[in-house]
């Protein structure tokens, strides 16, 4: 008798659901909103609209292009990269990150020196007078590799 009442509730449930289901349709056909069919004029416009949106984006897009060329590319800052890569075209985007591993392969430099045991602060400049300070503890026969992100 006991398994017999989870399947009592369950049929009930069910029933109270589809009941609920169909008042709820019933009430969005009552509801129904009749659009009107749209003018020959309006749709005119709004196509005349359109394309004068489409005609000023596209000269948006070439003035931005144009002036994303005369801009080295390692002073794009990252929301300017991002919005290369996303709105301009894929070769441009490729480009850009083309230039960019170039400018970084040019001024990655390897220096090699050997020093004593002991703490050292060791100091790195951009061309831009950018700063960059690590402190190291070397010891007897220790290498370290050092990496400045300026």
């Amino acid at each position: 008798m006991a398994s017999g009442r989870p399947a009592r509730r369950t049929c009930g449930i069910a029933q109270r659901t589809a009941g609920l289901a169909q008042e709820v349709l019933e009430r969005a056909k009552r509801r129904k909103v009749s659009w009107p069919e749209p003018v020959e004029e309006d749709s005119e416009r709004l196509s005349a609209a359109f394309a004068s949106v489409v005609e000023f984006m596209s000269r948006t897009t070439k003035e931005c292009e144009k002036y994303y060329s005369y801009v080295p590319a390692s002073r794009c800052q990252e929301n300017e990269i991002k919005h290369i890569c996303r709105y301009h075209s894929r070769q441009a985007a490729e480009n850009l990150l083309q230039t960019l591993e170039q400018e970084a392969r040019k001024a990655s430099k390897d220096l090699y020196i050997e020093v004593s045991p002991g703490t050292y602060s060791v100091t790195a400049t951009s061309d831009d007078m950018v700063k960059q300070t690590h402190m190291v503890d070397v010891n007897a026969g220790q290498s370290i590799n050092l990496t400045f992100s300026i």
